[in-house]
């Protein structure tokens, strides 16, 4: 398993109840998609997520950047 942070302007706060169906992988950005994410949003959340290959399974932390 491997933990990823993955970047979206989309606050989830239900995120660790609804992982897979979460409105944050609508608008999700990679660590090097940061620079053009910040010019495009206003607030950025980042959330450290573990993933299973690619399957996500779960939420590690979120902080609002």
């Amino acid at each position: 398993m491997e933990t990823i942070k993955v970047y979206s302007p989309v606050e989830d706060n239900d995120i660790r109840k609804n992982l897979n169906d979460s409105p944050i992988w609508k608008k999700a950005f990679h660590e090097d998609e940061l620079k053009e994410a910040r010019n495009k949003h206003a607030i950025i959340f980042e959330y450290s997520i573990k993933f299973d290959g690619l399957k996500p399974v779960q939420v590690l932390n979120i902080k609002k950047l």
